[in-house]
């Protein structure tokens, strides 16, 4: 028996074709069947059969989505939802001749954020356990602004690639790495996730500072480990206690993403023994699995490793101290470093306001986080971070929602 008219909160009338088409779109977002283009090809016209897959995959891991309200046109109709974490959107959409949606568009309702307490509401009604942090940085320390729970340890998922970053700076300042120095593609690595290196075939070398690059620009994992294996654990461990990280020894020896992966995500599945072992047994499952290749579980990838302890977890307090260790290093033959930080802002900001933006964000199922040392235009420097998990997957939109929340932030700190 199909769903009645309100089951998803709203009704939604279906004596017009968009309504028909708007159900039909909530029946397919509510289901526990994967939305694809064969079932697609029922709501949207042949050319829109892919676009429409897309945006409605999506949001599809967010379910279940609840309509509180619907708006409706000659020839089209919005739905306004909220997703299972409470974040609100628009989906709009337009029915052609046919009588079939020939455009959709999903769009984010941003939060309203006018003081640091609305910051704690918002995130707060997602469900997340999370911290966040605003620092003015004075002589080099981190001021503490605003913030909550600065000094829990949290999943940093790829924020951690501060710390490899900074043990590259140091080697290239000692004069033992070199920026045209070369690092090696492999297919093992490939299978990590490389969004910037993956066209290059095994075998290929690559330089440091490409490789570095790629690393935060758009967080390559494969980068990232070729970059460790460069400058050794150690050295990214050394990084660790030299950034001012409240207990260096929880990254000692500092895990690869390799490890992490297979521990994680890995066959075969050694998640019990995991959970059963003391540090020495972690750190020795860890170089067990760097030793072993990585073959992901089909059936775990969206399950969060952190529901388990397998991350590289760091406080909001030690992630500003990592930005400011970053800045520092970045001078003499390391002064790349700053540019290679600011090559993607990862938030959209007036630039005449703030000229410099260094960023970093995290991503991991059920794990998410954003970082940024942002000079304003009188010179001062802010860190501001923020760190998310769920016990959950969430889809793309907990990234959008996050840094609309951000971004107004940054509209509270008293910059002329």
């Amino acid at each position: 028996m199909p769903p009645a008219k309100g089951a998803y909160g709203a009704p939604i009338d279906t004596n017009t074709p968009q309504g028909i088409r708007a159900k039909q779109t909530m029946d397919m977002l509510n289901s526990n069947w994967s939305i694809e283009p064969g079932s697609v090809r029922t709501l949207a016209s042949p050319a829109q059969v892919d676009d429409i897959t897309y945006r409605l995959k999506w949001i599809w891991p967010d379910r279940p989505f609840t309509v509180t309200g619907v708006s409706v046109g000659a020839d089209q109709e919005t739905l306004h939802v909220t997703n299972s974490y409470g974040v609100n959107q628009d989906i709009a959409l337009h029915t052609d001749g046919g009588k079939m949606v020939d455009r959709l568009e999903v769009t984010l309702r941003p939060p309203p954020v006018t003081s640091w307490a609305d910051i704690d509401t918002q995130i707060a009604k997602s469900g997340a356990h999370y911290s966040y942090q605003v620092a003015k940085i004075v002589d080099g320390r981190c001021v503490k602004v605003a913030g909550t729970n600065v000094d829990t340890p949290m999943p940093l998922a790829s924020i951690m690639k501060l710390y490899v970053l900074l043990a590259v700076a140091h080697a290239v300042t000692a004069g033992t790495l070199h920026w045209d120095d070369k690092v090696t593609v492999t297919a093992e690595g490939k299978k990590l996730g490389s969004a910037g290196l993956d066209r290059l075939s095994p075998g290929t070398e690559v330089s440091v500072r490409e490789a570095a690059q790629q690393m935060i620009s758009v967080s390559d994992n494969m980068a990232t480990d070729m970059l460790i294996d460069k400058v050794g654990p150690a050295a990214v461990a050394q990084a660790v206690a030299a950034a001012g990280h409240h207990d260096p020894a929880s990254l000692t020896p500092f895990p690869t993403m390799h490890s992490i992966f297979t521990v994680g995500w890995g066959q075969p599945d050694i998640r019990e023994q995991w959970l059963g072992a003391d540090k020495a047994g972690r750190t020795a499952l860890l170089a067990e699995a760097d030793h072993r290749p990585y073959e992901p579980d089909p059936t775990r990838t969206q399950t969060p490793a952190s529901n388990i302890g397998a991350e590289w977890y760091g406080t909001a307090a030690d992630v500003c101290r990592e930005h400011v260790a970053v800045q520092r290093a970045a001078v003499g033959a390391a002064a790349p470093v700053r540019d290679i930080m600011s090559a993607v802002a990862g938030i959209d900001l007036d630039r005449t306001k703030w000229p410099y933006i260094a960023a970093k964000g995290g991503n991991l199922p059920g794990d998410m986080g954003f970082s940024w040392y942002a000079v304003d235009h009188t010179g001062q420097p802010w860190v501001l971070n923020f760190h998310l998990k769920w016990n959950e997957f969430r889809g793309q939109t907990a990234a959008q929602w996050l840094l609309s929340i951000a971004r107004q932030a940054f509209g509270l700190l008293p910059v002329p």
